[in-house]
């Protein structure tokens, strides 16, 4: 049950991984759990060296980085028993809560930071396990799970699993100077924890699935520490990237696992809270493959539709319309127009990947009257094209086009007191860049007797009402709340890194 290597990251060489590793370290760069898996899973293809480095780094307690540990027992303890120790013993210093041994060596860390540890990580069990429902770690009911401190000054952890008995056990790898702030030191323990359970849902779901998780439940945990929301980061300042991307080689990429966060937390706070995002684990749990299962066939499993809610989600990322918007970095903007009419072709590096967004602004002072947006963009995808009013806080008007292969428009009636984001997504699970090309202009609609009412030509009765493919009207804020209000009946759902 070893975490496998996927298949999008099979090309990369071990000795890029093992440098990836080291330069995360270097860095003080979080969370290690996807590099340490995934250089276990391909340690022999390394030279005896350079697996005796990566031993050195990671595993320092044993010779080889693939070597066994010995168990502290030959046989499982009884069933019925109640766990007082590990299944392993790696430091000489130990301490134990109920459901948990920290261990460490000398003096790498002092006694009460081990006891602040250690409340963590049970604040995680009773918040994820007793509160939340999650599984309890794997072989929990036999043995203590190890959180083990590692001498360093590193800022970072990971989660990996050792044979033990009649199965895997999952166990923590803290480095020393993850404890200079109390704060991250306590949500990297909780997000830890969650990768410990997560182990025990099998290895289907996509890999950015298990960082994003494990990012959003430090904000179930702790809910005043903010250091999940700057992780936010990593998907606003790349939106154009692959929903689903996953990569441990590429900043960009690796960085957006763990800003996806704020799908989780969209999740959570419109499609019915904690319990659904619980259930798109449970949903995997009797998928067979490895990093296969992704958002669509989960949301397929409990009944939602998964393009009502990303076309909804993309169109909140506007103003981060979340509980922690003060808190939350802004998306970053493909480009900005002040004045109309404008034109633009989209084909450089940051054109949108499959289900990845651009967005552009259209400032209210660059024209009075109806907003035109013309759209063509490759016919081989589906698009999603919308119109975005906000102010500061606040969506205040959505529209749509309809799109026919790949071309359409759109129009938002009465533009100019408000700037406007232009939202593109190609709706596709290939991560293809996609180029496209639109133009903006203000245009006047002419109106139409329709003998009761005077009907504009964007069907708006005396400037207001209905706009061809979209909502046109003022949505408060909860852009596409009929489709995604109606889903919420279907779920019947009750409930935030490295």
């Amino acid at each position: 049950m070893l975490l496998l290597v996927s298949a999008a990251l099979a090309a990369t060489p071990p000795t890029d991984l093992l440098a990836a590793v080291e330069a995360h370290l270097e860095h003080g760069e979080g969370c290690l759990t996807p590099l340490v898996n995934e250089l276990r899973e391909r340690a022999d293809e390394l030279s005896p060296e350079e697996r005796a480095r990566a031993a050195r780094l990671l595993t320092p307690w044993k010779a080889d980085l693939l070597a066994p540990v010995k168990p502290l027992r030959e046989t499982p303890p009884p069933p019925a028993g109640t766990p007082t120790e590990p299944c392993f013993s790696i430091g000489e210093n130990r301490i134990t809560s109920e459901h948990f041994a920290v261990e460490w060596d000398g003096n790498t860390i002092s006694e009460a930071t081990a006891e602040s540890f250690l409340e963590s990580l049970e604040d995680g069990y009773r918040v994820e396990v007793q509160e939340l429902g999650w599984k309890a770690p794997l072989q929990g009911d036999d043995y203590l799970m190890l959180a083990y401190v590692q001498s360093g000054n590193y800022q970072g952890a990971y989660t990996t699993v050792e044979y033990c008995g009649s199965g895997y056990v999952p166990y923590v790898v803290a480095y020393a100077g993850s404890f200079s702030s109390r704060s991250w030191a306590e949500t990297m323990a909780v997000h830890e924890f969650n990768h410990a359970i997560q182990f025990g849902y099998g290895f289907a779901w996509e890999f950015w699935w298990w960082e994003a998780t494990a990012t959003y439940i430090e904000s179930q945990v702790y809910p005043t520490n903010d250091w999940w929301a700057y992780y936010v980061a990593g998907y606003t300042d790349n939106p154009y990237l692959a929903f689903n991307a996953s990569d441990q080689d590429d900043d960009d990429i690796f960085w957006h696992m763990y800003g996806m966060a704020i799908w989780a937390t969209y999740v959570h706070e419109y499609l019915g809270g904690h319990d659904t995002i619980l259930a798109t684990w449970e949903a995997a749990d009797s998928e067979r493959g490895t990093y296969t299962f992704g958002m669509q066939e989960a949301f397929e499993e409990i009944g939602l539709d998964f393009e009502s809610a990303y076309v909804d989600f993309i169109a909140k990322n506007v103003v981060m319309d979340y509980e922690a918007q003060n808190k939350l970095p802004n998306v970053d903007e493909r480009s900005r127009i002040d004045e109309l009419p404008a034109s633009e072709e989209v084909d450089g590096n940051t054109r949108p990947q499959g289900y990845g967004q651009t967005y552009t602004r259209i400032e209210a002072g660059a024209g009075e009257g109806d907003l035109l947006v013309t759209f063509a963009g490759e016919d081989n995808v589906n698009w999603s094209v919308q119109l975005v009013e906000f102010d500061r806080t606040n969506v205040l008007r959505v529209v749509a086009a309809d799109m026919v292969d790949g071309a359409g428009t759109v129009t938002l009636p009465d533009f100019g007191a408000e700037d406007v984001m232009l939202v593109v997504s190609p709706l596709t699970a290939d991560d293809t860049k996609y180029d496209y090309s639109f133009s903006a202009e203000i245009v006047e609609t002419p109106e139409v007797d329709t003998g009761d009412a005077l009907v504009d030509g964007g069907g708006n009765v005396d400037g207001g009402g209905e706009t061809p493919g979209g909502c046109g009207c003022d949505t408060g804020g909860t852009t596409g709340a009929v489709g995604v209000g109606v889903l919420l009946g279907l779920a019947a759902v009750a409930r935030r890194r490295r």
